[in-house]
């Protein structure tokens, strides 16, 4: 049941309303001092989706309290914006306190969202246990779910019984609390409709860039060495410990010389650079650690395709690190557990989810048919479009949330200012 915001009429016809937010990991205060400054706060090569949230509140004049659960803690007042660092507690730890942590944080949460005068509380999924969520309902206050990953890997359900049944409570919580939930991939929404049934509005977008950097000049699919990037956190479950297996093997197989190049950090970088080592591939696998942004363009400008050997055991929600391929020209070998590949298929070979010997295989069909690869090449510049369109972007779709939340909520005409002011 909705229910009308009340007050003084605001911009754009509307009226004055309060929103709530709750965000991930990231440290929003930081980005935030950055942007005021003028200066450009960036997540690899994307403009900051929690930049591109306050510019649009900014603009629509909605009071806005935003919690992220960086461990720095820190806050910051910036006209209609109060936005803070409020460290999860038990974020580490495991068992039945974990779970515990992750209800007392929802309880902490909703109490700020209530004392707050919240309208609305968008909530990133991940932020705790969906069924929490519950709380803000409980206390009157509305709540939607932001989707940056997939309630569980596409294509691998939950099998143990904790999982099982805390996805059962979820289950509950969408088909009876949300307004409506946002999300970044057609998977997302399908896994959300699947517990909720169709009758939950559902808001997809995309991830947002500047086109400034890359106009690159590409390598040519000819010119030695065949270079492979694997772009990201370097995790094992983001599939960073079977790049050594798969430079290996395509060695042994590969008529031409092939390098990888790995720029990102994470947990497993000590164990990446130790399996590297030990197998003795320092010449063929290349560690930069992460790197800045100018540094990075270089990467993709020399790649010609980019592996995201994502594994079955990670809620991938998009893969941005695909999007910044195909925004460079370059072609993807990736898996169906990633659901940037149903979004950019034509630019990508599909590997088996797990499977080192396929994505050899990928990358040898790449490297040795340069028709196929010029064909995949071509299909870049089109899907790169969707990442420069402001109306598929975050803030389009917590407009339309709003306008089917809330009946005298007007959409606004135009996206593209709201990003011109964000550096």
């Amino acid at each position: 049941m909705v229910r009308s915001m009340s007050g003084l009429p605001g911009p754009f016809g509307c009226c004055h309303m309060k929103l709530f937010a709750a965000l991930g990991p990231g440290d929003i205060v930081a980005a935030h001092r950055a942007q005021m400054r003028g200066e450009a706060f960036l997540s690899e090569t994307s403009i900051i989706f929690s930049g591109q949230l306050f510019e649009y509140c900014r603009e629509r004049g909605i009071e806005t309290l935003a919690l992220s659960r960086h461990p720095r803690t820190d806050c910051l007042c910036d006209g209609p914006l109060r936005l803070e660092n409020r460290a999860r507690w038990f974020a580490y730890a495991g068992g039945v306190s974990y779970h515990i942590g992750n209800i007392a944080y929802a309880f902490y949460l909703a109490t700020r969202a209530r004392l707050f005068g919240a309208d609305l509380a968008i909530v990133d999924f991940g932020s705790t246990h969906a069924f929490a969520l519950t709380l803000f309902r409980l206390l009157g206050i509305q709540v939607a779910v932001n989707l940056h990953n997939t309630l569980w890997p596409a294509g691998y359900p939950p099998e143990a019984s904790v999982a099982r049944l805390l996805l059962r409570l979820d289950a509950y919580f969408f088909r009876r609390i949300p307004v409506a939930v946002i999300g970044v991939s057609p998977e997302c929404g399908r896994q959300v409709k699947q517990l909720a049934g169709q009758a939950l509005p559902y808001f997809e977008y995309r991830a947002q860039f500047r086109q400034e950097g890359f106009d690159l000049q590409r390598c040519e699919h000819g010119l030695d060495p065949f270079r492979v990037a694997f772009i990201g956190r370097v995790e094992v479950s983001k599939g960073a410990l079977d790049i050594p297996l798969i430079a290996e093997q395509t060695l042994k197989r590969s008529s031409r010389p092939i390098v990888f190049e790995v720029c990102g950090d994470g947990g497993a970088l000590p164990a990446l650079k130790h399996v590297v080592e030990e197998k003795k591939l320092g010449e063929v696998v290349q560690i930069h650690g992460r790197l800045s942004r100018p540094d990075l363009l270089q990467v993709y400008g020399r790649a010609h395709v980019v592996i995201v050997p994502t594994r079955s055991d990670f809620f991938e929600g998009f893969a941005l690190v695909c999007a910044e391929a195909v925004l460079a020209g370059v072609p993807v070998i990736t898996n169906g557990v990633v659901p940037a590949l149903e979004v950019l298929r034509e630019a990508c070979v599909e590997a088996e989810t797990d499977n080192v010997a396929s994505y050899v295989d990928a990358i040898l069909t790449l490297s040795e048919n340069p028709g196929l690869y010029a064909q995949l090449e071509n299909a870049c510049p089109r899907l790169a479009q969707q990442f420069y369109d402001r109306s598929r972007s975050y803030p389009a779709a917590v407009d339309r949330l709003l306008a089917s939340t809330f009946p005298n909520w007007k959409l606004s005409a135009f996206y593209e200012p709201l990003f011109d002011r964000i550096p």
